[in-house]
């Protein structure tokens, strides 16, 4: 999944990156509100962090320019300001979570993954199809209550398609969410699904005619 991270502090968005992508996140960092609106506008994100103090443009004028063109994607705001008004301004201007200054990293991956289960209407703590299941809070996925080992790349595969369960989802797609640059053709992604297929079972994920793949919902 792809979180976007708009921090001018480059200590605070390097650590932010560093520990979201060992958490099974595809980050990118930019440090500016212009370059910030600019990839809302070009890219599609399943989360983003938002500092308030930035160049350029700050983090309200941003929130407010992205809810006024539509992007409905969690936004969690990350600051060192305590004022309840200042809370209240953001969460006014389409914030949907805060996270104070100094955090806790195991926090912050806490509040996006249940920013994005409740942003796609996903509340239970597990997604699971017929003996495969994945835990949101720890990550893990098993299969008949057992452990499966994984590659980075294929849990962010499932985890993808557990996160749109019931959705077709296309190769395209698929890349630009597991990939940290997007430049992939099927061919890899299909050898990825085979693999899982091989650990999880054939029949967990569907192949779509020229539409993609999918986890059914029972």
């Amino acid at each position: 999944m792809k979180v976007l991270i708009i921090e001018d502090d480059l200590d605070i968005a390097r650590q932010l990156s560093e520990h979201l992508k060992l958490s099974g996140f595809v980050p990118l960092a930019v440090h500016d509100g212009e370059e910030g609106l600019y990839q809302l506008t070009v890219e599609d994100w399943d989360a983003v962090l938002l500092d308030i103090g930035l160049p350029l443009m700050d983090g309200f004028t941003l929130l407010e320019k992205c809810r006024a063109e539509g992007k409905s994607v969690p936004i969690i705001v990350l600051t060192a300001r305590t004022s309840k008004m200042e809370m209240i301004k953001g969460l006014e201007a389409g914030a949907d979570d805060y996270i104070y200054k100094p955090f806790d990293m195991a926090e912050v991956v806490a509040r996006i993954r249940s920013n994005i289960r409740r942003h796609k209407g996903q509340l239970k703590p597990n997604a699971a199809y017929k003996s495969v299941s994945l835990d949101w809070n720890s990550g893990r996925v098993t299969r008949d209550g057992l452990n499966v080992g994984l590659t980075r790349t294929e849990y962010l595969m499932v985890q993808y398609l557990f996160m749109n369960q019931g959705r077709s989802v296309s190769v395209t797609e698929l890349a630009e969410h597991v990939y940290d640059d997007f430049d992939h053709d099927s061919s890899i992604i299909a050898r990825h699904i085979a693999n899982v297929r091989k650990k999880l079972g054939a029949e967990i994920i569907q192949t779509e005619s020229n539409r993609g793949y999918s986890i059914p919902i029972e």
